[in-house]
């Protein structure tokens, strides 16, 4: 029997999930390409109908209770409006307008009583989905619906499928709930929260409202932020403990300034500390605090539990420079990040508990692989060819081996080529199906990609995929394979210039550690290695710039043409544009 995730505020999605087994999983904003779609999965729900068997659905698991959730599921033109702001797609409110606005922040944002929120939140979400679930079908608005709480749900999309039979489990996030943060032992698929930090304290929030302060979008940039930080010589700023800082005697996260809302915090930092430092050292300042303070969690936390074993999710665990101290710290053995780690992982972390309180099963291998989207058979990737020849002029040609014709495109022609094969990736990495590749060594392989596709400022890098046989030999810092791009390692001196172009100025990478589970990608990479030398590529993801990742073959043939790419490699066909 299995169950059925659903999250509908923004980045909202579906997961289906069957005894511990994830049968698919993906977000609305592929469906309908707005990014970080916001309300009802209404698309991903029916996709789900037509590519599952739906007989079995024993019961609907819906992310997140009360707060912004409540209020976005109840008119969902609100959080579009809200999303728009963080965008800059309206103008920004007038200070004063903010200072009022605060004032219901303030009074909402702790959601105290929790029990008055729950129980207000429960009836009034699940009446609602009973009736959306009706208009995709009639059977599931009979099926029983679960609210689970927002950080619950974070907490189990980083338990159930890391294969830790016991874990320690951090949430970290701007807010939901009336949480950004718990802490929880996992154990034998029980989840016990052993600690909570409240909304008013976030360093998801400190950390977008930064984002805001740099003139760059909150909950779409914060890696640009992170980015910008190599970018500077050492920086302490003192005051940034004043706003948000982890206090190890009272086991939170505590705030000398007060509370304030993500744009009126960001209007304080302008002027009381981003108006002494410049950009950079302003970013320096706030990597190094919100690490400092995430590594403090995760220390005293693995010192109280005695458990070595730990595994995160949440929007700010995006941020890889922490992902990969928290790796290396001597007292983490195995460290496991949800690669679908913000909001919209919410609706398969939500699945994963109610399946495990329904039917006891917990997955004892942690999940190799996150292709659930859809794939497309060669008549359907046929016919959306002969679409876009309609439209512009193509040279297609069918081969037999596509990874070896896209190597020798990378590594012989030195061109850029997207990439579309199989089953659409969960999350927001392009892990070698929906992929935009290069070669690496090459650092106008990146500027290419800038100039052509991505569009992105000079201080922020691309990704990689490395073959699992040279992650040794390439970083410095190799603790274990990465499947899921969700941490940065260090290259060796020896090896920065093979990898320059997927490199940032600090010598990072933020690779995908390849095994055997995609056999066309890894063909590709090994030849790619025969030419290089090196067993990895520059890895994007498919999409143009502002807009989701491609899903359909029509994604992909879109993005050709709006775009300065001239080589699609997409199944057996090879698309050049004349």
């Amino acid at each position: 029997m299995s169950v059925i995730g659903i999250g509908d505020s923004h980045d909202s999605g579906c997961a289906l999930v069957d005894n511990g087994m994830v049968l698919s999983a993906l977000n609305e904003e592929r469906f309908t390409k707005n990014k970080n779609e916001v309300g009802f999965p209404y698309k991903s729900l029916r996709y789900l109908k037509e590519s599952q068997n739906m007989d079995e659905v024993q019961a609907v698991a819906l992310a997140w209770i009360g707060g912004n959730a409540l209020i976005s599921r109840m008119i969902p033109s609100w959080d579009r409006k809200r999303r728009d702001l963080w965008r800059r797609a309206v103008p920004k409110p007038s200070r004063p307008s903010m200072h009022l606005t605060n004032g219901i922040y303030k009074l909402i944002q702790n959601q105290r009583p929790r029990a008055l929120w729950k129980a207000v939140g429960v009836p009034i979400s699940s009446s609602i989905t009973s009736k959306r679930l009706g208009n995709v079908s009639k059977e599931l608005s009979h099926k029983k619906v679960y609210a689970v709480e927002h950080h619950l749900a974070h907490a189990s999309s980083a338990y159930y499928p890391s294969g830790f039979k016991e874990a320690l489990i951090i949430t970290l996030d701007g807010a939901g709930d009336g949480l950004s943060g718990t802490v929880s032992i996992g154990d034998k698929g029980k989840i016990t929260r052993l600690a909570e930090f409240r909304a008013s304290t976030s360093i998801g929030i400190m950390y977008g409202a930064a984002t805001v302060a740099c003139d760059m979008r909150y909950s779409e940039d914060e890696g640009k932020l992170m980015s910008l930080a190599a970018y500077s010589y050492p920086k302490e700023i003192k005051e940034l403990e004043r706003i948000c800082r982890y206090d190890s005697r009272k086991k939170t996260l505590v705030s000398d300034t007060g509370t304030r809302n993500e744009l009126l915090l960001a209007e304080y930092m302008k002027d009381h500390i981003l108006s002494k430092n410049d950009r950079e050292s302003f970013a320096y300042a706030m990597q190094m605090h919100v690490q400092n303070q995430v590594l403090a969690i995760v220390k005293q936390w693995v010192a109280e539990t005695g458990l070595r074993n730990v595994a995160v999710s949440g929007g700010f665990f995006s941020n890889v420079i922490t992902n990969m101290l928290i790796e290396q710290l001597p007292e983490v053995k195995n460290l496991f990040i949800f690669p679908q780690m913000g909001d919209g992982g919410l609706p398969y972390g939500a699945a994963c508990y109610i399946d495990f309180m329904l039917n006891g099963a917990l997955n004892a291998k942690q999940i190799q692989t996150i292709y659930f989207g859809p794939s497309y058979q060669d008549a359907e990737i046929s016919q959306s060819i002969k679409d876009g020849r309609k439209r512009m002029k193509l040279d297609v040609s069918e081969v037999k081996d596509p990874a070896k014709e896209a190597a020798h495109i990378i590594t012989k022609e030195k061109k850029v080529i997207l990439w579309f094969q199989g089953g659409m990736e969960y999350g927001p990495r392009a892990l070698g199906n929906r992929s935009v590749l290069a070669i690496p060594n090459d650092q106008h392989s990146r500027d290419t990609i800038n100039m052509i596709i991505k569009k992105r400022p000079y201080y922020q890098p691309f990704a990689s995929s490395v073959l699992e046989v040279d992650a040794k030999k390439l970083f410095t810092d190799y603790v274990a394979p990465n499947r899921f791009m969700t941490s940065a390692n260090h290259l060796k001196e020896d090896y920065y210039d093979d990898m320059v172009a997927a490199a940032h100025v600090d010598h990072t990478t933020r690779p995908q550690i390849l095994g055997k589970e995609n056999r066309l990608y890894r063909d590709l990479i090994l030849e790619v290695k025969k030419s290089t030398g090196i067993g990895a590529v520059l890895n994007t993801s498919l999409n143009k710039h502002g807009k989701p990742m491609a899903m359909s073959p029509e994604d992909a043939i879109w993005t050709l043409e709006n775009t300065g790419a001239d080589t699609l490699v997409i199944g057996n066909y090879v698309v050049r544009k004349k």
